[in-house]
């Protein structure tokens, strides 16, 4: 029975890795750069982005969620029971990003979003602000 409720974990969180698509636009200019968001399923990954002659990468990880994770044990009689899963993942997280970029400047990211959505706003060194989508 331990051996089933591990694997079942393990599909879980390997089914929760994911790759998405992450846009950028600075509030000066009308110019969209992109990247991808690598998720590891655990909650945290690594973001990478080309900007014009530039390549920004770096780790992001969820500071809070409302989503919620349980397992269930039910009896029945003569001795029967069944173990399941129940998860909740209908809620919103907020994520943090740190990226360091090949030129030597660097993005600080905050994110909200659920579902393998969101949108956040980025800041680099020097000053310059970004909206972001996450898709």
């Amino acid at each position: 029975m331990k051996k089933i409720i591990a694997i079942s974990i393990l599909v879980l969180l390997i089914s929760c890795s994911s790759t998405l698509k992450i846009q950028l636009m600075p509030r000066d200019e009308g110019v969209i750069y992109g990247g991808i968001v690598q998720g590891n399923g655990m909650g945290s990954g690594t973001i990478t982005l080309t900007m014009k002659d530039k390549v920004c990468s770096g780790p992001f990880a969820r500071g809070s969620s409302n989503d919620s994770f349980g397992l269930i044990q039910t009896y029945g009689t003569k001795g029967q029971y069944a173990v399941g899963t129940a998860v909740n993942s209908g809620g919103s997280s907020t994520v943090k990003s740190i990226l360091s970029c090949s030129d030597g400047t660097g993005l600080r990211c905050d994110f909200v979003g659920g579902g393998g959505t969101g949108t956040g706003v980025c800041a680099d060194t020097n000053g310059k602000i970004f909206d972001v989508v996450v898709m």
